[in-house]
């Protein structure tokens, strides 16, 4: 048993010894390790952070507690308060206890000793020789760039016998790039050391250098616009994640609520799974120690299943798919690694059909509205398609309904990283409007 799982365990226990009725305690510490530039000035960061989060239950009475340290005296502390908090709280009518014990569904753990290695020198030797293989192009200016390490662990007891612990790691580059006007810029994520720069470089250089020449569109009209994998996954996080979210289902801020076995999604195929080799959200268990699975959301467009943690599925008297998640306290639900399925296209074919290919990333993300399916948004690196060829247009804005254009979406076979926990294909949606 690690230190931090002891410190768990002896805080669930002291816990109990106060009065509560259920109690856990959740113990973290991360680190992480960043060399950044402001051009080409490298500044190097290394930083750390603890956790202690408690969370204690009194009948139907709960409350949590946290502080952003640990020891034994920090746990004493946040246990007492917990508890203290609890005898004062409402009922919650819903609780219906924590989690009991469960063994883990895979067992590929996403820790690299590289990474959790690995120094600021060689982090910094890294960043200077992107930004030297940058400015190898006198087309180019190099805006930032961004190589960073992170290394965490994590415990957790609970009074029903939960007693887990897992180490994890990442690793990431960014690249931002300038030509005259133009801006461009990529990234890419792992869970294993990597040197390989040279796609996320070409990426922004090609992004740098066509918006350079890019025009004004100058028109409005509907037609089709092929998201690449980058930017569709920020559209899908903020527009598809918070509809099949329990916890808004329950409150009524999803547009998919009762509609489990309806079509809602053309014929779209969307899987949370947290137990992928390789994902950057894959792990043993979530948040509060249920084990991570894989759980079909939507399955050639019809509604299966919502994403769960402990509480919002007791609620709806179904088994938690694995997806609390911590934060400031507080148990929510979150996506591990989501997957949009390839469809029967190549991404060829769906360039010949689209009007705008969307590029580069999202802006004005926070506009859009899961709870209606509405969503306006503005495309950094677009092209319009004329002829046959991808001509780059200067930022412009796309609009439309998820559910009202759901049957004339068209995924490509090939799904793709995104640098984020979603994975997906390049993507035709038709029936948009499309103005700048």
């Amino acid at each position: 048993m690690s230190d931090l799982l002891s410190l768990a365990s002896w805080g669930v226990k002291r816990a109990l010894e106060l009065g509560a009725d259920e109690a856990e305690v959740f113990v973290s510490v991360s680190t992480s390790r960043d060399v950044s530039s402001e051009g080409v000035r490298l500044k190097a960061t290394v930083s750390t952070s603890q956790a202690v989060q408690v969370r204690v239950a009194k009948g139907k009475r709960v409350a949590s507690s946290l502080a952003t340290s640990y020891s034994r005296e920090v746990v004493e502390e946040v246990v007492a308060r917990a508890v203290e908090m609890a005898l004062k709280s409402e009922e919650d009518p819903h609780w219906s206890g924590l989690p009991d014990p469960q063994h883990p569904r895979h067992g590929w753990t996403g820790f690299d000793e590289g990474v959790a290695t690995v120094d600021v020198e060689w982090l910094a030797g890294l960043a200077r020789e992107i930004i030297s293989e940058a400015k190898s192009d006198p087309r180019l200016t190099v805006s930032g760039v961004n190589v960073g390490a992170a290394y965490s662990r994590v415990a957790l007891a609970n009074s029903r016998g939960v007693s887990v612990e897992e180490k994890g790691t990442r690793f990431g580059l960014g690249v931002m790039l300038k030509s005259g006007e133009g801006t461009g810029g990529s990234w890419a994520s792992s869970r294993s050391l990597f040197r390989d720069y040279y796609e996320v470089l070409d990426t922004a250089a090609r992004q740098a250098i066509d918006s350079s020449k890019a025009v004004k569109l100058g028109e409005t009209f509907k037609g089709a616009v092929l998201f690449r994998a980058r930017p569709l996954a920020q559209l899908l996080a903020n527009l598809l994640v918070p509809a099949v979210n329990a916890m808004n289902v329950l409150e009524g801020f999803s547009p998919l609520a009762g509609k489990l076995g309806e079509k809602v999604l053309g014929n779209l195929t969307l899987i949370d799974d947290g137990t992928m080799p390789g994902g950057l959200a894959t792990s043993f268990f979530d948040g509060e120690g249920v084990a991570r699975r894989g759980t079909v959301l939507v399955e050639k467009g019809v509604l299966k299943n919502y994403l769960h943690n402990t509480y919002t599925a007791r609620r709806m008297g179904v088994e938690s798919t694995g997806n609390a998640a911590r934060g400031m306290g507080a148990i929510a639900v979150a996506p591990s690694n989501l997957i949009l399925t390839g469809g029967g296209w190549t991404e060829g074919e769906l360039e010949r059909e689209a009007k705008v290919v969307a590029d580069g990333h999202l802006l004005s993300v926070h506009t859009v509205n899961p709870v209606t399916g509405n969503f306006s948004v503005v495309v950094s690196n677009p092209y319009q398609v004329k002829g046959g060829d991808a001509v780059p247009v200067k930022p412009l804005a796309v609009s439309g309904n998820i559910y009202e254009v759901a049957a004339l979406v068209k995924p490509a076979r090939r799904v793709k990283t995104t640098y984020t926990n979603i994975y997906a294909p390049d993507t035709l949606i038709d029936g948009l409007t499309i103005s700048g």
